[in-house]
């Protein structure tokens, strides 16, 4: 991943191989793109070691960050786990409201 910005709204999508959440976010993240017609570009990122982990802050499989923000902030050491998110009830994929708010 690089800094540079091409478009208003750059959301990246970072996960590790396994995860069973990562692709319900990447559809509900093209729905609520479309749905508020953003001008907006979404990058998956595969992440496979520990290191890339640590040095993209990686909170656990699926983390989004918009515009290179965790959506809840996170930016610790990197975690090689699944993650769940405080503001969906503790599932494994932030709600669909979290994502819009965080798009616009």
């Amino acid at each position: 991943m690089t800094d540079i910005q091409h478009c208003p709204t750059c959301i990246d999508l970072l996960y590790f191989d396994g995860c069973p959440s990562y692709q319900r976010v990447w559809r509900d993240l093209a729905e609520v793109i479309a749905e508020a017609n953003l001008d907006a570009c979404v990058r998956l990122v595969k992440v496979d070691t520990s290191e890339k982990a640590d040095a993209l802050h990686f909170a656990g499989s699926p983390t989004v960050k918009v515009n290179g923000r965790d959506l809840e902030g996170y930016d610790g050491p990197g975690v090689m786990a699944c993650r769940v998110y405080r503001e969906n009830g503790g599932k494994g994929w932030p709600s669909r409201e979290q994502l819009a708010r965080a798009s616009r």
